[in-house]
This record gives C-alpha cells, structure tokens and sequence, in this order.
C-alpha cells in the first residue's frame, strides 16, 4: 500500500510511531501520555494565570468525564496536582515534571527538524494545518 495514496494511514502510523518515542521518554518520569498532556495543559493555564478546572480537561482532550476523574485522581495521589475547591493547581514537584518533560520533547522535536530541512518543516507544519482546517470545517473534531 503506498502512502501517497492513503493520506489517513499514513497520518496514524506516524502519530503511533511519535506516541511510542514520546512514551519511552517519558518512561523513568512514570506518566502516560494523557498525564503528560494534562499536566502541560495544566503548566500552559497556570503560565497564562487562568484557573483550570476539570471539566475543561474534558472538552480540551475529547475524553469522557470518569477518564478526566482518574487521570486528575493519579496525578493528585503521586503529588503532582492538588484541588483548590474546583481548581485544578500543579504543585511544585508537578512544575518540576512538566519542566523536565518540556525539555524532553524539545530535544524530540529538535531532532525530528534535524531530518528536515527548512523548507521541509514549513510545507510540512502548513500541510498539517490545512487539513486540521479541513477536518474542523467539515465538523471531524
């Protein structure tokens, strides 16, 4: 099967492939990937200075509210948020993790521009925002 051809295959195997990386990375920090995204998210509202709250986890990830409550909940237990009557707030030691899985995925996407070169990145980064236009326009998300 060739992957001009079949855009979406390829668009999933590649996403596979970055999820996989991205975990072995994170691997020693013991966090699953959704962790890793809550707990950026939680970094970038706390970095804006806006309050984050639960039931924008679940609209910001597309993941149903139980799955939201149990990531919230391992998270709270290793110490890495805490609740503040309905706030959600990274504790030090959940500033420390997300700073240190920043670098980690700088060094990934450093890495992966290496295989690129400049023009390659530019019509590559366009692409993919031409066809998540395409599929928010279309009402995919």
């Amino acid at each position: 099967m060739e992957m001009e051809n079949h855009p979406i295959k390829a668009i999933m195997d590649l996403s596979h492939l970055v999820r996989r990386a991205t975990e072995q990375q994170m691997a020693d920090l013991e966090i699953s990937s959704v962790q890793s995204r809550v707990l950026g998210y939680l970094w970038w509202k706390a970095w804006k200075k806006e309050p984050a709250f639960q039931k924008e986890l679940e609209a910001e990830f597309k993941i149903r509210r139980s799955s939201v409550c149990s990531v919230v909940q391992c998270l709270e237990k290793r110490g890495l948020l805490e609740r503040r009557q309905k706030e959600l707030v990274l504790t030090d030691e959940g500033m420390k993790i997300q700073s240190e899985v920043i670098n980690r995925l700088e060094q990934m996407e450093s890495k992966m521009n290496g295989w690129l070169t400049p023009e390659e990145q530019s019509w590559w980064i366009r692409c993919i925002n031409k066809l998540e236009t395409g599929l928010k326009e279309a009402e995919y998300d």
